[in-house]
């Protein structure tokens, strides 16, 4: 991808959304505030999740990147919103911690390892966020900097950069379509407006033989 990211409008149908909403209602570990369910994690144990490393739809989407690594649902709704700054993706999970040059920090999320790659290692993989309702300019969407993702990991300042130089995209999707992009490229999201739900389901995929010896994912 060149510019780091492309938006396709149809890949599920609504029967797949239907279940996928349902299954995700309850699966995986729960991030809340009060009563509102905003975030959950670890869901590669639920088979109808983990089913869509081979689903063609998804397949399509990923090129050579045809490993499904991990999965997050997340949701804005008004008892839980949240702005999310200009960052990139750079964590990723693995089955354990190791002792690796270049690696790291290592933290515990959910009772999973993760860590911080080296950019050649995030420069491989593919996320896919899959949307389970429209998402339009007023409940949150994904906002991102075209091309930011081919300089690697940003510093502080060379984020800021970027936001100076380059003008944002604002991700607007239908219902059952997706947000393609580099776990490298330069996204935030402003807190939701609209009183319903923003459901994204974030499959991150990677080319089989990635890692170094030794090390493997999560799942």
């Amino acid at each position: 991808m060149e510019n780091g990211f492309r938006i396709v409008p149809a890949v599920l149908d609504t029967p797949t959304v239907a279940r996928l909403g349902e299954v995700l209602a309850d699966g995986g570990v729960a991030s809340q505030r009060g009563e509102s369910v905003y975030a959950r994690r670890n869901l590669l144990a639920l088979p109808e999740v983990a089913a869509l490393e081979y689903d063609s739809r998804i397949r399509a989407l990923t090129g050579s990147a045809t490993c499904l690594t991990r999965a997050l649902f997340f949701d804005k709704l008004p008892g839980a919103n949240w702005r999310v700054p200009w960052h990139q993706d750079r964590a990723i999970a693995v089955a354990a911690r190791q002792t690796i040059p270049g690696w790291g920090p290592w933290t515990v999320k959910a009772g999973v390892v993760h860590v911080l790659p080296p950019a050649e290692i995030l420069g491989a993989l593919v996320a896919v966020r899959l949307h389970l309702d429209p998402c339009d300019a007023q409940n949150g969407p994904l906002r991102v900097l075209p091309g930011s993702h081919r300089e690697g990991i940003l510093s502080a300042e060379q984020i800021q950069a970027w936001r100076t130089r380059v003008a944002e995209v604002v991700c607007v999707v239908p219902q059952g379509g997706a947000v393609v992009l580099s776990p490298l490229l330069l996204h935030a999201s402003s807190p939701s407006v609209s009183p319903h739900h923003r459901r994204v389901l974030h499959l991150e995929f990677a080319p089989e033989g990635l890692l170094p010896e030794g090390v493997t994912w999560a799942h």
